[in-house]
């Protein structure tokens, strides 16, 4: 393995090894939802779990781009995704600075998609993060506009889709602007303000060239800064995977609000006594407190050893597995546990961070009647115990955790 292999394995190790306290996060903002918020608490939490998911969704590309001969494509995304959820993520830091945020979509941009997802979500993070750093007063404006088909030889036939980055900051001095690209050069008034490298905006133009665009800098008529990036895009969905719909906004109305929908619709899951797998304290906790939430009454298990002598000598309605755990795996556990309870069906869900290495398949023939990946959503962690439910009534009273 040569040094770069093993730098991209170093990599994808630490993406991964990131998505369990990242699911720690975004199970404890659900959980924190399901209690009484005023207005701006619903709207920063909402900000907090978007931030989370759009970390979770890096780690996921970093893993796939970190993988040695892959190349940097993934699934397709609504470029007018990648750019809300960007712009959303420094929402907080422009109000504390008292500045606007305004996102514009052209109407004839806004189902254009692309599968250079990571590097353009990178590329509008960096602009954006510059925008708002260095601007002291006024705004930042991020637009996105639909343009013609491309003319160049690589591009030609494409749509093509130009994103704005603009300001009401200091500018940057024309001789500066033309350095600017270059590694390790900062404009004047970035070196006087704070602490930086210089790398983010050269790196933003070798994302942007790999993915047969251009970036340039502009004189914005504000008197600040104004950055435009030309990509080509599919136009239409052309090629895209169904729900394209990439909001990480609650399904049922803002964070929390599964939760709260479900728990006043009758609370349908009583009684129900579910077995929570996870070698991971934070984890077995975190999704006990929100299966608990539900009215669902839990048992923890450290192990898969733990678990099987625990559903041999007790009654379970359901029981979530974590895939990956030291000694006995979640694939074992559960093929155990089914051979253990043939004579009455325990429904299982496996429940893991990297889905990838393991496969739907593998897991149907473990017999995991449903999978959840995490960051856990709320909704889903409902709609799977909803479907165990169906799959085997109550075997008894609800147990005291």
């Amino acid at each position: 393995m040569t040094d770069q292999d093993e730098d991209s394995v170093k990599l994808a190790l630490l993406a991964h090894d990131l998505r369990t306290p990242l699911a720690a996060m975004r199970l404890t903002a659900e959980l924190i939802g399901t209690g009484p918020l005023n207005s701006t608490q619903t709207e920063q939490l909402s900000i907090l779990i978007r931030s989370i998911d759009a970390l979770t969704r890096m780690t996921g590309d970093l893993v796939a781009e970190a993988g040695p001969g892959t190349a940097v494509t993934g699934r397709e995304t609504r470029v007018a995704d990648i750019v809300t959820e960007v712009a959303s993520l420094f929402q907080v830091a422009a109000a504390a600075k008292g500045l606007s945020l305004d996102v514009v979509v052209d109407a004839h941009a806004a189902d254009t998609w692309t599968n250079k997802t990571a590097p353009l979500r990178r590329v509008l993070t960096t602009l954006v993060d510059n925008a708002v750093k260095y601007t002291a007063e006024g705004g930042v404006r991020v637009a996105l506009t639909a343009l013609e088909q491309g003319a160049d030889a690589e591009t030609r036939g494409l749509a093509r889709v130009s994103l704005t980055v603009s300001d009401s900051g200091p500018g940057i001095d024309p001789e500066e602007g033309a350095r600017l690209f270059r590694p390790f050069v900062r404009g004047r008034h970035g070196r006087e303000t704070g602490p930086g490298t210089g790398l983010g905006l050269w790196g933003a133009e070798q994302l942007v060239q790999d993915m047969n665009g251009r970036i340039s800098l502009e004189r914005a008529e504000t008197g600040g800064c104004r950055f435009n990036v030309e990509i080509p895009v599919a136009p239409d969905g052309a090629g895209s995977v169904p729900g394209g719909d990439m909001s990480a906004a609650g399904a049922e109305g803002g964070p929390g609000g599964a939760v709260r929908g479900r728990q006043n619709a009758g609370n349908g899951l009583l009684p129900f006594h579910a077995l929570v797998v996870d070698d991971n304290e934070t984890n077995r906790k975190l999704l006990s407190a929100l299966l608990e939430s539900f009215g669902i009454t839990t048992d923890i298990a450290r192990s898969g050893e733990e678990a099987i002598e625990m559903v041999r000598n007790g009654a379970y309605d359901a029981a979530l597995l974590d895939l990956h755990m030291p000694g006995m795996s979640g694939v074992e556990t559960a093929e155990k546990l089914r051979a253990l309870r043939t004579e009455q069906e325990l429904p299982l869900v496996a429940v893991t961070a990297a889905l990838e290495s393991v496969g739907d398949e593998s897991l149907k023939q473990a017999g995991f009647q449903d999978t959840l990946t995490k960051p856990l959503s709320a909704a889903a962690l409902y709609e799977a115990m909803e479907q165990a439910r169906s799959l085997k009534q109550p075997s008894r009273a609800p147990a005291t955790p």
